[in-house]
């Protein structure tokens, strides 16, 4: 019995699901951009993308609440209920925890400096990487909802969320490169822009947290 079973209009209420996940994604994806302008140096890009992200979270949280107000007339079993209002909620964490970058990096013209840029980017590129993953495979799954309970279908699909789990050691190894550069006694970083800099590096760990905690539950929802 997976998370959807005892769901008196589950159609429906799976494509809103789906295209929540979606909006995420689509947030989820600009991170790059956003990570280019910054070693780019150009501000007016992340301006641009800022506002961007602004229109998206607030597709995302409209979104959110739409569900919600339906999750309210629903029955699920326990175990279901309890998976989804968790992925729910890591979802919510993400889009939120990308805002919050997009605001800092609007908010200062900071250069990052040379040393830590090959790293940075290593970072980056796997926080994009784990956090496309799950949000694509949402979306897949949520397609696919209502012959997801049987054995044959969501045997991919769970392997799909074991893989995408797999990816938290090599998410902590790129993220400790970039603070052991970041905290490395030898560079002489004026201290706003190390407080900018870890600011984003704790910012990326929450998008990479959530994202992988996301694919913990959404293994639970459709088993």
């Amino acid at each position: 019995m997976n998370a959807f079973d005892m769901i008196s209009e589950p159609i429906l209420f799976v494509e809103e699901l789906r295209e929540y996940s979606s909006r995420v994604r689509r947030s989820v994806e600009l991170i790059q951009s956003l990570a280019d302008a910054l070693l780019a140096e150009d501000y007016a890009t992340i301006q641009t993308l800022h506002e961007q992200i602004s229109g998206t979270w607030h597709e995302v949280n409209e979104s959110r609440l739409s569900l919600y107000a339906q999750i309210k007339g629903m029955h699920f079993h326990s175990a279901g209920g309890a998976a989804f209002n968790q992925y729910m909620a890591c979802q919510d964490r993400v889009a939120d925890s990308l805002q919050g970058l997009a605001d800092l990096l609007a908010l200062r013209k900071t250069p990052l400096p040379a040393e830590l840029r090959d790293d940075f980017q290593a970072f980056v590129a796997q926080v994009v990487n784990i956090s496309r993953r799950t949000m694509s495979l949402a979306e897949r799954l949520f397609s696919e909802a209502e012959n997801a309970c049987a054995d044959a279908e969501t045997q991919d699909p769970l392997d799909a969320i074991r893989q995408a789990i797999e990816e938290k050691d090599r998410t902590r190894q790129h993220e400790m490169e970039f603070a052991r550069g970041l905290y490395n006694p030898e560079r002489q970083l004026d201290s706003v822009t190390a407080v900018f800099l870890e600011k984003c590096r704790t910012t990326l760990h929450e998008v990479a947290e959530n994202a992988e905690n996301a694919a913990d539950y959404l293994g639970l929802m459709i088993r």
